[in-house]
């Protein structure tokens, strides 16, 4: 529809609006490649060439696997661990019964973890979908009880398949919601059997609406990594050249291709053979003997070019290339290199960006893949009789949900300046803008847990006579450097 400008009653100018499009002229831009707004359509005709070469990507190119493993690394590290903390008033249970039930509940979530390798599965899963856009935890089971948890790439899904209410390798309803998958081997599998027991966990970082699978952490850059390869390369040739002697004569009475000629013949009658069959095994360069020197005349002169590899603008390149990487990927150029600024008002703000972005794919993890986790490890549990919990099954999902609330406690990222960090810490307490547990959780520790231990140890140590606590505490701190020795 045109749009049409009057002036005084008067047509002054027509458009068709395709300023509006982003084009300064109108046509400007229709050479520009666009692409549709669906979060699956865009996928839809390559995503198995884009997962790859993004898997490709981690391996040989290393901005993207620092990126993706300082991701890894700072958000689940070693693994999550579980600290129950159950609803006691949605259960209508006493605090101390509750308190109770936790403390049993998570010795037992750790055991699962640790007899299923779950702690080392969990950055497998994390990783894995972060450099091929989606993972896959696969429960097995015998007589209904869970015997091992199965972590997998998303190349079991065959993302070819979209019909038949599939899009992706992922069934779904109308509306777009995910139901299940369908394996490479055209058997379909969903993600939670008949009885609701979870057969199957896909994880991925979604970012767009009714988005069925993963976009790889480095799918924006692969172009980009490919012309720093390209770029690379071309620097490495070049060094190759300044590796060769590159001579520029300026006279014109000294003959040095006769020199070359002769000192080449001299050369190779020492070894045997002739000058012809010299010049043809070395395709017609002169081969000098060792020691071997050209004679110019007094006003003639032999330059030798600087080549000048790298130029000056290869660190500038190199630098931008990893800013490119860290804008893409979500990870601060000073994390990825691991090399850091000497201000800690710099340091502290790439680190505050970068929390920011790992600690959202972190609670993406928690709420998609470890709640679920720890739900079936519960019904395994009850169902096994280690531990009893009255009105889990037929109280509705608000029960269940009261009895599984808890948290996940993982890697810190430490202190920059730790005088500085805790002082402030301790002032956001005294002004009540944060609880002691916020920031013990920080520091991977449970409140109730060790505020309990931080009791019964000052308890012990108000019971040692005031003269004997500087000798109580001076052995206890030789005795911790004994054993450390």
């Amino acid at each position: 529809m045109p749009i049409i400008t009057i002036k005084n009653g008067k047509i002054v100018s027509s458009q068709t609006g395709a300023s509006y499009d982003g084009e300064k002229q109108m046509g400007d831009l229709n050479a520009w490649p666009t692409y549709s707004e669906d979060s699956n359509d865009i996928l839809s005709g390559s995503y198995g060439i884009l997962a790859e070469r993004s898997a490709t990507l981690f391996h040989t190119y290393g901005p993207v696997k620092s990126a993706i493993n300082k991701q890894t690394n700072y958000g689940i590290g070693p693994g999550l661990v579980f600290r129950s903390q159950p609803d006691f008033k949605t259960l209508g249970v006493t605090k101390e019964f509750a308190k109770d039930w936790g403390k049993d509940f998570q010795r037992i979530v750790n055991s699962y973890f640790v007899k299923l390798n779950f702690y080392e599965k969990q950055s497998i899963l994390f990783r894995s979908a972060l450099y091929s856009g989606d993972s896959l935890l696969l429960f097995e089971r015998k007589d209904g009880f869970i015997t091992d948890l199965i972590e997998t790439l998303n190349n079991q899904i065959d993302w070819n398949y979209n019909q038949n209410n599939y899009t992706l390798g992922i069934k779904h309803d109308s509306l777009l919601r995910r139901q299940g998958i369908r394996k490479t081997d055209g058997t379909e599998l969903s993600f939670q059997n008949s009885n609701g027991d979870q057969n199957v966990i896909q994880f991925y970082i979604k970012e767009l609406g009714r988005q069925l699978r993963g976009y790889p952490l480095a799918y924006t850059i692969i172009n980009l990594a490919r012309n720093d390869d390209t770029h690379t390369d071309a620097i490495t040739h070049r060094a190759v050249m300044e590796a060769t002697l590159l001579m520029i004569f300026k006279g014109t009475g000294t003959d040095l291709a006769k020199q070359a000629k002769d000192m080449a013949e001299a050369n190779k009658k020492s070894k045997g053979g002739t000058v012809s069959d010299f010049f043809k095994n070395i395709k017609n360069y002169a081969k000098m003997g060792p020691g071997n020197a050209y004679q110019i005349q007094a006003s003639e002169d032999i330059e030798i070019p600087d080549m000048k590899v790298p130029s000056n603008t290869f660190k500038d390149y190199k630098d931008w290339m990893i800013n490119y990487v860290g804008m893409g990927t979500g990870t601060p150029p000073e994390v990825i290199t691991s090399k850091y600024t000497s201000t800690f008002t710099a340091h502290k703000g790439a680190l505050n960006d970068f929390i920011k972005s790992y600690m959202a794919k972190r609670r993406s993890f928690e709420r998609n893949v470890m709640n679920v986790v720890v739900r079936e490890i519960a019904k395994d549990a009850i169902l096994q009789g280690f531990i009893d919990a009255p009105g889990f099954f037929d109280g509705g999902w608000m029960i269940q949900q009261a009895y599984l609330n808890g948290m996940y406690l993982g890697p810190i990222p430490g202190h920059i300046n730790p005088l500085v960090e805790v002082k402030a810490q301790a002032e956001i307490v005294k002004q009540a803008f944060g609880l002691r547990s916020d920031f013990a959780a920080q520091y991977g520790h449970d409140w109730d847990n060790m505020i309990t231990e931080y009791a019964e140890e000052a308890d012990e140590y108000s019971k040692i006579p005031q003269d004997n606590k500087a000798r109580a505490v001076f052995e206890q701190e030789n005795q911790s450097g004994g054993n450390n020795d």
